[in-house]
């Protein structure tokens, strides 16, 4: 897997909580120094981050990340919750720029405040909003106009806002990109099929009890892929993934010699699934990866603002960009951000940084 630095491990984001703030955390301590590395440019920092930033994390007011490349801190943001919301805060260093990484946060402090934002601003040097316009208005904020406090000195402090939905569909739109980079707190946001099972047989599948899925019709194309797993009514619910190991095609009978108990289910029951089917596809699984608590269909549908058609059998995600961000949304619930495959920038494009700054601060 490619990464961001050659020699250096992957891309990773700690989200920090209220428990960092309370006790001080080490991953606290390295965002404190990540900001406080900006005095120089913002004067003043310091008193945010202590008056403000700190007891907003233990308030839960506030949300913080670092944003590391194996173990060097690379990035640091900060959002503010509320209906008018706050990107408060976001430095991607050096060397760091044009991966990506810029729309990887936005949609994550995105999805932070999606329970409560009406409407969400930032304010940022106006030399920064002419260079990255188009970065900004791909995310709904079309104007900026100069802001009431001044912060940095040099250059015209501007304001940017949008309402919440605009930021939100926005997001939904990048997500296909994205998932093509990044995999979301160990889940896969690139799954190419996803797989409805019966309740009762993903619980199974998910204690180990059954690693063998049984369908009339399947293809050996999709060996080695993730997939997402569906659980069927009444759950109605995506609930983990898993990868095709293997697949094998063979009469009814054969299939059942080969695996037996690996199906997770009694002969009569497997005999009522394969009825008179000449041929039928064992579908072996590993790697199996619950999600932390199942997600239901409604509320997948609510954040997408889209009606969702449960799958019969199984379904190709390529063919359906809705259940396709469906899935990356599913990801997002349980977990930030990892770099997947991402290209290393050109020299001449690596000496660059964002800075946008919040009300308060950079």
């Amino acid at each position: 897997m490619n990464t961001l630095f050659p020699m250096s491990g992957n891309f990773r984001i700690v989200r920090l909580r209220e428990t960092d703030a309370f006790g001080k955390s080490d991953h606290l301590k390295t965002f404190t120094e990540l900001v406080e590395a900006n005095e120089t440019m913002y004067p003043g920092i310091h008193n945010w981050l202590k008056s403000k930033v700190l007891p907003g994390l233990k308030s839960s007011q506030r949300v913080a990340y670092v944003g590391y490349e194996g173990e060097k801190p690379i990035v640091s943001a900060v959002v503010k919750l509320g209906g008018n919301a706050k990107f408060c805060h976001l430095r991607i260093y050096e060397d760091f720029q044009d991966l990506d990484l810029g729309q990887v946060f936005f949609s994550q402090m995105a999805f932070e405040i999606r329970r409560v934002a009406k409407k969400v601003h930032f304010t940022l040097p106006e030399s920064l909003w002419v260079k990255r316009k188009e970065f900004f208005n791909s995310f709904g904020f079309r104007a900026a106009k100069k802001a009431d406090r001044q912060y940095r000195k040099g250059d015209t402090e501007m304001i940017c806002s949008a309402p919440f939905p605009a930021v939100w569909s926005a997001v939904l739109e990048k997500l296909p990109k994205l998932m093509s980079k990044f995999s979301v707190g160990g889940y896969s946001m690139n799954n190419r099929l996803l797989l409805s099972v019966k309740p009762k047989y993903a619980e199974k599948v998910f204690r180990g009890e059954k690693i063998v899925e049984i369908r009339r019709g399947f293809s050996e194309k999709w060996i080695g892929h993730r997939v997402s797993l569906y659980a069927s009514r009444p759950l109605s619910a995506l609930v983990g993934e898993a990868t095709v190991e293997n697949v094998f095609a063979g009469r009814p009978q054969q299939i059942w010699l080969k695996y037996g108990p690996a199906i997770g289910c009694l002969k009569q029951e497997f005999d009522g699934y394969v009825g008179s089917a000449e041929k039928v596809f064992a579908i072996e699984l590993r790697n199996v990866l619950p999600y932390v608590e199942a997600i239901p269909l409604n509320q997948v549908t609510y954040l997408l603002g889209k009606e969702l058609r449960p799958p019969q059998s199984h379904l190709t995600l390529g063919n359906n960009k809705t259940w396709a961000r469906a899935i990356s949304i599913a990801a997002l619930l349980h977990g930030s951000f990892r770099i997947r495959d991402v290209p290393q920038p050109d020299a001449e494009e690596s000496n660059q940084c964002l800075s946008i700054r919040g009300n308060e601060c950079l």
